[in-house]
């Protein structure tokens, strides 16, 4: 005779195994080192200056060993950026799997530096030049005090597994049954606290630099994957 299992053990098992199943992608117990370390090898090289439209990079102090463990960053890039007219922009990506990539927000490493979120962030969508898609970042305008002055900061970041880049509520959970994630910080320091976001230079440099990234990392006739 066939033994009936008692409904408690059965639902437990249940349990045990759905927890499994989400805890799995959620730590990145699956994700492939392989994959992983392709993703960061099509990274922008470091030394080597990044020149787009008129926006001529060079490379930016390494950071810290520190943070890269503490980051679990497995790969970057880190260069600024000056315009002719003298705006100085600074970008970072960052690549490693999803959970730590994506669990650190600007409003928290930020805050740990002394930095006040001004507001709320706020999502913007910036349309590139075709054959390149629409890409979607965070915004948000960060504040401190030097001297008793205040000094301001906006801040524009985005993510992507796939080529696709957008500013997610829940980029942890989003992302989790990826096996690596990039993820932007775009910055610039403000001269005046009222600066318009509709009026940053930001966004002029994203739509010169996001085509070239995207080439870089995906390749010239990328398709997003699902």
């Amino acid at each position: 005779m066939s033994r009936i299992l008692p409904i408690p053990f059965v639902v437990g098992l249940l349990v045990v195994m759905g927890s499994e199943l989400l805890h799995g992608p959620w730590t990145d117990r699956w994700s492939f080192s392989g994959e992983l370390d392709a993703a960061c090898a099509r990274l922008p090289k470091q030394d080597e200056a990044m020149t787009v439209g008129d926006w001529k990079g060079r490379p930016a102090k390494e950071l810290p060993h520190e943070d890269i463990v503490i980051g679990e960053i497995a790969g970057y890039f880190n260069q600024e950026f000056t315009h002719p007219n003298g705006s100085v922009i600074h970008v970072l990506v960052l690549c490693g799997r999803p959970g730590p990539i994506a669990v650190h927000s600007p409003e928290v490493c930020l805050g740990g530096e002394g930095c006040t979120l001004d507001g709320r962030r706020e999502r913007l969508g910036v349309d590139l030049a075709p054959p390149d898609k629409r890409v979607e970042f965070w915004a948000g305008q960060f504040y401190w005090f030097d001297g008793g002055l205040r000094r301001d900061r906006r801040q524009f970041w985005t993510y992507s597994p796939n080529g696709t880049w957008t500013a997610e509520d829940n980029p942890r959970f989003s992302f989790a049954r990826y096996p690596s994630l990039y993820k932007i910080y775009i910055v610039r320091q403000m001269s005046r606290r009222d600066e318009k976001l509709e009026e940053d230079p930001t966004l002029d440099f994203i739509k010169v630099f996001m085509p070239e990234l995207q080439k870089r990392l995906f390749g010239p006739d990328f398709k997003s994957r699902p």
